[in-house]
């Protein structure tokens, strides 16, 4: 049996997103390619950034599970690149447009809150729009120095970290042990 290789969600995979800051775009694809566009970006030496989750998801009639992995912001990709280096883009197939970042810093601090959230292996909803709340920075726990809204879902807290540029909200269920402090 063949193994699967093993997907990078980040190009080079332990560069700090804050060495790319200005050079953050966001690349809109056609549905589903978000993955075959990071290769393309991964065999081109393009540095990238492709939020990727995984869950257990439970199918048939006898309890059967596996992990799936899929992209947290769906037909989006982040890439680090100089705008006179964009042509290099161009023979792909799969894009349709190319997002500018204006605010660079907003965008960096936001994307790091969310790989936070993954690398902690949280549960995450993403849900539409910007999450009205109480704005909150974290102090304890593996979010901590991240920054985002506290909303109430079935009784329970969860930390809401938006992300702008997608006009999304990432939701991540807080400990109840979890310090917080109002911004």
């Amino acid at each position: 049996m063949t193994e699967k290789k093993a997907f990078l969600s980040r190009y080079p995979e332990d560069r700090p997103l804050e060495d790319d800051f200005g050079l953050w775009w966001v690349l809109h694809t056609k549905p589903n390619c978000e993955k075959q566009v990071a290769e393309y970006l991964l065999n081109r030496k393009i540095s990238y950034y492709l939020p990727i989750v995984r869950e257990r998801v439970r199918y048939g009639n006898l309890g059967r599970s596996r992990i799936q992995e899929h992209c947290l912001f769906r037909g989006y990709i982040c890439m680090a690149l100089e705008k006179t280096e964009h042509r290099r883009l161009y023979d792909t197939k799969k894009l349709v447009r190319i997002i500018n970042v204006d605010n660079q810093e907003l965008f960096v601090r936001e994307l790091d809150a969310v790989c936070k959230a993954i690398e902690a292996e949280e549960q995450l909803l993403v849900r539409p729009g910007v999450a009205p709340g109480k704005r909150v920075i974290i102090l304890s726990g593996p979010l901590a120095g991240s920054e985002g809204t506290v909303v109430r879902l079935k009784k329970e807290k969860h930390l809401g970290l938006a992300v702008h540029m997608f006009n999304q909200t990432v939701l991540v269920k807080l400990d109840p042990y979890t310090k917080v402090e109002p911004l």
